[in-house]
């Protein structure tokens, strides 16, 4: 029995030496004085009759992006159909600029002069070619259902929210949030909140979305250089290592013994130990901010972050 118990204890230890856990990848949500006055006020793009998706592989067991974007929608008699612009089309450019996000054409489009022409690069089949589509002033398809999303959050590359900014001829992407210099990896500590980036690696970026996209091409730990203008300050380029953490365990299960459970994207976690199916020994789960443990089944309690109510 004893040497049971320790050869028991020792394959425990030797999982839970194995595992490996990394910080919370929590970005902090941008305050309203930083959106008022870090993102312009939001410019209508022009109508161009086009509704764009990102060209994802659709598999979520095998989830890929391709170059390009996706049109899933031609409005009749719009711009875009009048330039001979079809669903089965991948747009590939706009003004020679790579795309990687429905927003960066919004942004484009709204940066360009009123009534100027702009130049489509479209690819059908096996086939690549230019057109040349003139918007038309009005609101955008995708204004019309009244979602309007001002930031968008990353916690894989660069642990930061960036929203859309669009200028007199010019478009990028701004840093509106990242954790405080102090609270654990943190690779935008060097840029500052406000900080509009216009180019990645000396490729020009056109949105936060497309900056989010143009990121994921690159690998966790990877350096980049970000050419941005801060809000105080001459335009200059900063070097970001991009965030890395190794893998994570997500899933480990030793039967009757221990079973360990997490999902990252929903920040939850559960731990039982003893795990007889109807009754266990000890239970844990973690589900955000709140804790809850059980043992053996009858005594349970709970903590969280005490919230003020009316």
């Amino acid at each position: 029995m004893t040497m049971h118990s320790s050869l028991l204890g020792a394959c425990f230890a030797a999982l839970v030496s194995a595992c490996t856990f990394a910080p919370e990848r929590t970005v902090p949500d941008p305050l309203p004085e930083v959106l008022s006055w870090a993102l312009p006020a939001r410019v209508p793009a022009s109508f161009t009759g086009l509704t764009l998706v990102e060209n994802d592989s659709g598999s979520l067991e095998d989830l890929d992006f391709a170059d390009g974007l996706r049109v899933r929608d031609v409005v009749q008699n719009s711009p875009a159909a009048r330039a001979g612009i079809q669903r089965v089309d991948l747009v590939l450019e706009v003004e020679g600029r790579e795309v990687f996000a429905a927003e960066d054409v919004d942004a484009l489009v709204a940066a360009a002069p009123p009534g100027s022409a702009l130049r489509f690069t479209v690819l059908r089949g096996d086939t690549a070619f230019d057109v040349s589509v003139t918007p038309e002033a009005g609101a955008s398809a995708a204004e019309g259902d009244g979602v309007a999303p001002r930031f968008h959050v990353d916690r894989a590359r660069t642990r930061a929210a960036w929203g859309d900014w669009v200028g007199a001829g010019t478009s990028g992407a701004v840093l509106v949030a990242r954790p405080d210099a102090g609270s654990g990896a943190n690779p935008m500590r060097r840029v500052p909140v406000g900080s509009v980036v216009t180019a990645l690696d000396g490729a020009p970026v056109a949105s936060g979305r497309g900056l989010l996209r143009a990121l994921a091409r690159y690998a966790p730990g990877d350096t980049v250089t970000f050419a941005l203008t801060p809000p105080e300050g001459a335009p200059r380029e900063v070097d970001v290592r991009l965030l890395s953490e190794g893998r994570v365990v997500t899933r480990a299960s030793v039967p009757v013994l221990m079973t360990y459970n997490a999902d990252l994207e929903a920040d939850r976690r559960s731990f039982v130990l003893l795990d007889l199916y109807v009754i266990s020994l000890l239970r844990y789960e973690r589900d955000g901010a709140e804790r809850r443990w059980r043992v053996l089944r009858f005594f349970e309690w709970a903590s969280g972050v005490g919230e003020l109510g009316e």
